[in-house]
């Protein structure tokens, strides 16, 4: 029962250290942040910091990865709960997501995009990692359209992730959704061509 209640620990430890690093790099940007502050915040000393993650590297994919499960689970289940039919509808749906991000003060764009643009050409581990979650919205978006038998659904889910991708930094830089619209609006351009 001890070794089990040490794990739960352990556990609770890491997942402690990933959420103030998400939080942290988040607000002020992954070079910008040290491993000082990280540890300062969670009040968990370096060497335990090290003990589960061999680098800062390393902790950044942990809230890429943390990042990816929390914002997925979230896109999914405000399609999912939603009222809409159609399956493009539904694929578009996205954007709508997105924009009431934007409009309620969430400014600090995609936390993948953010790690990606960061570390190109420089961390192929977190690279990979950013990858995975626009890889998963990707798919996502292609269930979707397959199910509405568009032709090219894998190469216009690419398309319409370009254009979400677009709309998070012109809305990040502008403060405004009004991006998001316009890419919306691009996207549905794209799918009745289809």
């Amino acid at each position: 029962m001890e070794k089990k209640t040490n794990q739960v620990s352990k556990s609770q430890k890491r997942d402690k250290m990933i959420k103030s690093a998400y939080d942290i790099f988040y607000k002020n940007g992954f070079h910008a942040t040290g491993v000082d502050a990280i540890v300062e915040s969670t009040g968990i000393s370096k060497r335990t910091l090290y003990k589960h993650f061999e680098s800062k590297e390393g902790l950044i994919i942990a809230a890429v990865n943390y990042y990816h499960k929390i914002t997925y689970g979230a896109i999914t289940d405000y399609i999912e709960k939603s009222a809409v039919d159609k399956s493009v509808d539904k694929a578009l749906m996205i954007f709508d997501f997105l924009k009431e991000l934007v409009d309620a003060g969430n400014l600090d764009g995609c936390f993948a995009m953010n790690a990606k643009t960061e570390y190109a050409h420089k961390a192929a581990e977190i690279e990979s990692a950013c990858d995975d979650h626009t890889n998963s919205l990707i798919v996502l978006i292609e269930k979707y359209l397959s199910e509405a038998k568009i032709k090219e659904s894998k190469l216009l889910s690419i398309q319409i992730i370009m254009l979400f991708e677009g709309a998070i930094l012109r809305s990040k830089g502008t403060e405004s959704s009004l991006p998001i619209k316009l890419a919306k609006s691009a996207a549905k351009v794209l799918c009745s061509q289809n």
